[in-house]
């Protein structure tokens, strides 16, 4: 730092004060320190200042499912928010498996970070995460049950339920979901949307229409063939994350199924390649960006008073999600797809 100083003609002071983004120096003195930074290729000691300041400028991540846009979608609203701060991040993966889950945890906390987000792969499990000591938390998308958190999720019940009700609107009365594991919070918030949606219509919940997938595309597959191939299929088909849609959609496709002219398809989760997909699949869209960018800033909030020694009750912050119609839902059609089927062999043979 004193090399720097002295090449940008400034006290050490005024480099420190740069190196730790202080609104203190003038954007001319800024300029100087930061080409004298760039020219003797200076990277600060991150150890040796989280020693000093007992901080480490750490922020960890640890989702579900790294390779899943939505979780992608929210690390950048993550990673966007905590940089602007001056914190840097680190990502974890635990690939749906709390075992490797609480190992990232235990590397986080080994790194001495200085808050935990987490998307927990199990709502029920996630209750060891809150024993003992840690940095302050916050989960996203997904919570404990019975736990008072502070949080930042979507309505998802909310969200699932004014989707059922557009597909009632359309006529539709045989209307099946495929659910995600049910030890995540956000898959039973989306069937009770499902089922209130459905109570409300003086439509019967039956439970053959109800099918439970693990929230990836071969179970979404699976469901829907099997949907597909009973002797009562349904109108409509809606998969609660988007893994499962585009596994529906594959099933659609392998059975030769017109969508939406014999079966309607909606999904949870809009992805760029919604729109791409002949027809375009409507689907809810959630503010995933947000959920990241708003997660990181109820940390940042958290560990500010823990450093003063102040109280900090937990939060949720609930977001609304969108639905957008496009040309994979329609009317519901007189005669199911398998009658249809059926009649035009029959007039063939």
């Amino acid at each position: 730092m004193r090399d720097i100083a002295r090449l940008a003609g400034v006290s050490v002071s005024t480099v420190s004060a740069v190196v730790n983004n202080k609104p203190v120096v003038s954007p001319e003195l800024r300029s100087k320190v930061q080409q004298a930074i760039e020219a003797v290729n200076f990277h600060p000691n991150r150890g040796a200042r989280g020693l000093r300041m007992r901080r480490t400028y750490l922020i960890g991540l640890v989702v579900l499912d790294a390779t899943n846009p939505f979780f992608m979608d929210v690390m950048r609203g993550v990673e966007d928010e905590v940089r602007s701060k001056s914190y840097d991040l680190m990502v974890c993966n635990s690939n749906d498996q709390f075992e490797t889950e609480m190992r990232h945890l235990n590397a986080l906390y080994a790194y001495r970070v200085d808050g935990l987000l987490i998307a927990p792969c199990d709502s029920y499990a996630a209750r060891e995460i809150l024993i003992g000591s840690h940095p302050p938390l916050v989960f996203v998308d997904i919570v404990p049950i019975g736990a008072k958190v502070s949080s930042v999720v979507t309505n998802n019940l909310g969200a699932t339920h004014e989707a059922i009700r557009y597909l009632v609107g359309l006529g539709h009365q045989r209307i099946a979901v495929i659910a995600g594991r049910d030890v995540v919070s956000s898959s039973f918030d989306r069937l009770e949307g499902y089922r209130k949606a459905m109570r409300e219509s003086n439509l019967s919940v039956r439970e053959e229409y109800m099918e439970q997938g693990d929230s990836h595309i071969e179970s979404g597959y699976q469901c829907a063939m099997k949907l597909l191939k009973s002797l009562d299929p349904p109108t409509a088909i809606f998969a609660l994350n988007n893994r499962m849609l585009l596994g529906v959609l594959r099933a659609l496709r392998e059975m030769e199924v017109p969508c939406p002219g014999c079966v309607s398809v909606m999904g949870f989760d809009d992805s760029d390649w919604a729109t791409i997909f002949n027809p375009s699949i409507t689907t809810i869209a959630q503010p995933a960006y947000e959920i990241g960018q708003q997660a990181a800033g109820l940390l940042l909030e958290s560990i500010r008073a823990a450093e003063e020694g102040a109280m900090v009750e937990p939060r949720q912050i609930v977001l609304e999600s969108s639905l957008r119609i496009r040309e994979s839902t329609g009317p519901a059609p007189q005669t199911p797809w398998l009658q249809q089927t059926l009649a035009n062999l029959i007039r063939q043979s």
